[in-house]
């Protein structure tokens, strides 16, 4: 703090994560200027430790990265609500649609496949993204698309449960674990799939959605948390009952017979588009400050 006041003078104090809240808001008390801080996903939906919940409450501005965080904060946070704002994630222009990649393809044994993908980490912790819910739904699908293959890139502790269930359903030849994928290769991968899909319970936002979006792939989603607002709703994609095995199957069936291209749905979600949005939320934050 002491570093803080001598490199100074500062505009304001920007929180990038809940769990140093309080900290963000001494700073900010002591230099006695705005405090904006950030919430994202799991960590802001229940009440936090007391000290914590303070700090983030003497914020100025709170910016939410979806509409169903921002309803989860608000439900424990005693703070304004016009003080809270939905500030989204973006996504890097260095996705978009293109050729099925061939060395994907041999690389991962996927030739003549119709390809499922889901990227996520696979951890214990993490079960709410819901690969076995795809995977439940693969013995139906495989009746009717014998050539579907369910390609999960990631890794975690709850890999070998997953690997598990996939034997259990008879459909381990189908499903094809490839594990952590690097950043130069991803790209390629969307482009080498058919569908996206996550029918996750647990997401603050999915900035998946929109890198699978902007490849050009159709994407399938939860509707009950944060992936709603990356696939607008349905506009952009599919959003289902996470429960229903049903709705899951019918969207999968959907997205396979008639393929959409939502790819400039992600626009909206653009560097250029979240300069400006948070430029704004900026001139706001500090003009109150100064009134």
């Amino acid at each position: 703090m002491g570093i803080a006041v001598m490199k100074g003078p500062f505009d304001l104090v920007f929180c990038g994560h809940i769990s140093h809240a309080s900290l963000a808001a001494v700073i900010a008390r002591r230099l006695k200027i705005p405090l904006w801080s950030q919430v994202h996903g799991i960590d802001a939906w229940t009440r936090p430790r007391p000290f914590v919940r303070w700090g983030v409450e003497q914020s100025d501005l709170v910016t939410a990265v979806s509409r169903y965080t921002k309803q989860r904060f608000l439900g424990w946070g005693r703070i304004q609500p016009e003080k809270v704002r939905v500030l989204p994630n973006v996504v890097s222009d260095r996705y978009s649609p293109g050729p099925k990649s061939r060395q994907v393809l041999e690389q991962y044994g996927l030739q003549g496949k119709r390809i499922l993908l889901t990227v996520s980490r696979l951890s214990q912790h993490d079960r709410y993204k819901g690969h076995h819910r795809v995977l439940s739904a693969m013995p139906d699908l495989l009746c009717e698309y014998p050539d579907l293959v369910y390609v999960i890139a990631g890794d975690g502790d709850g890999r070998e449960t997953l690997q598990q269930l996939a034997v259990e359903y008879g459909i381990a030849d189908s499903v094809n674990f490839i594990g952590r994928v690097s950043e130069a290769q991803l790209p390629d991968l969307y482009r080498t799939a058919d569908i996206f899909v996550m029918p996750s319970t647990g997401e603050g936002f999915g900035i998946v959605f929109l890198e699978a979006m902007r490849s050009g792939l159709p994407v399938i989603g939860g509707n009950g948390d944060g992936s709603i607002d990356p696939l607008r709703d349905g506009a952009a994609g599919y959003t289902v009952s996470c429960e229903s095995r049903v709705e899951l199957l019918n969207a999968i069936r959907s997205a396979l017979e008639h393929p959409q291209d939502n790819t400039g749905q992600a626009e909206i979600f653009s560097f250029t588009a979240f300069s400006a949005h948070s430029a704004r939320l900026l001139n706001t934050c500090l003009s109150k400050a100064n009134h």
